[in-house]
């Protein structure tokens, strides 16, 4: 009899940790796939190469595929998430082939009731755009966000004193590295303050500074972002600025700033109409492959099928004041152009 009762209550304890266990583990997916036509018709299928995302020309793609498993209870949260895509080809082609489809890995563990510590793979504090299309206003990323970390390698505090701030102390692998460059063994910090004084207004400021040359010469980058978001009714507006220095290989000190604001208005339920504006300026290639000043503009329409669905269009247009865009016959123009078409799903 008690080796009954002893079976009976391990099998309920068995039952109830199952429970349990999937009341705390979610999980979820995410696939947007998209074509583009570039009006300059690139030779090599690519668009402008500070773009990484949507940038394929002229063909059908998946720009993300993602899968992910995230586990939470009242002190331990986990994540997990392997993906793939033309995001993930080029945002991490320097990363070895084994890392280029995490997306996600991370581990935090309650150190008080508002206060966290997280480490791991995990995205970025910086900037207000995300990998997900589906939570960005626009639908391909601004100059801004593709030129600045989506996500980083390291550990992080996250301190939420009440619901009007955030606040996050990072310790990092340098500037969006999953694994660290063998000559470079400098970790970067960085901190973010997010900023909620009403429900419709949201204020953020963040930060980073590291070393980001091989040893044992030091270049040390000093970044910078803010963006305001305010919501109203059917109307949405963001505001968003980056700055940055950083010194040379002269001993010199090069700088770089991106300026963006964005407008969006529901039209019902169904169909959202939203335009973006932005100018970016790196005169001595920081940042980008090659030293650029652009101005772009771009306005797309989206239509929700589903709750879960969405398809989107876009036109977008950069001008830069040099020939800084190829043509198939090998010649320079000052203008880009394309429309991108979109469908995203949750699940």
């Amino acid at each position: 009899m008690k080796r009954l009762v002893f079976l009976l209550f391990f099998l309920i304890g068995k039952l109830s940790a199952q429970e349990q266990l999937e009341k705390n583990l979610v999980f979820s997916g995410y696939l947007e796939a998209y074509y583009s036509y570039d009006l300059n018709r690139p030779k090599d299928q690519l668009r402008p190469d500070f773009l990484y995302n949507f940038n394929r020309h002229n063909e059908f793609s998946i720009n993300l595929a993602l899968l992910k498993a995230s586990f939470q209870n009242d002190r331990i949260r986990a994540n997990l998430a392997l993906m793939a895509g033309t995001y993930a080809q080029y945002n991490l082609a320097n990363e070895p082939k084994w890392a280029r489809f995490l997306n996600e890995v991370s581990l935090g563990i309650m150190l008080h009731e508002k206060l966290w510590v997280d480490v791991g793979v995990m995205p970025s504090y910086i900037g207000f755009e995300s990998w997900y299309g589906m939570d960005c206003m626009n639908l391909t990323r601004s100059i801004m966000a593709e030129n600045s970390p989506y996500l980083f390698t390291g550990g992080k505090f996250t301190y939420i004193p009440n619901p009007k701030w955030e606040i996050q102390l990072w310790l990092t692998n340098g500037w969006q590295n999953i694994v660290r460059n063998e000559n470079n063994k400098s970790l970067g910090i960085g901190a973010g303050i997010k900023y909620m004084p009403t429900d419709n207004v949201t204020t953020n400021y963040s930060n980073y500074f590291g070393n980001e040359n091989p040893q044992p010469i030091r270049l040390n980058r000093f970044f910078n972002n803010f963006y305001l978001l305010y919501e109203k009714g059917s109307w949405d507006a963001i505001f968003g600025a980056d700055y940055g220095i950083q010194q040379t290989l002269l001993g010199e000190t090069g700088s770089w700033f991106g300026l963006i604001a964005s407008l969006s208005k529901d039209l019902g339920k169904k169909i959202v109409l939203a335009g973006r504006a932005e100018y970016y300026s790196d005169p001595n290639a920081i940042i980008l492959n090659d030293g650029l000043k652009i101005t772009g503009l771009s306005a797309n329409v989206d239509f929700s099928i589903t709750k879960e669905t969405l398809f989107r269009i876009e036109a977008r247009r950069f001008v830069s004041p040099e020939e800084a865009f190829t043509l198939p016959d090998g010649n320079f123009i000052r203008e880009n152009t394309a429309i991108t078409a979109s469908i995203a799903l949750r699940f």
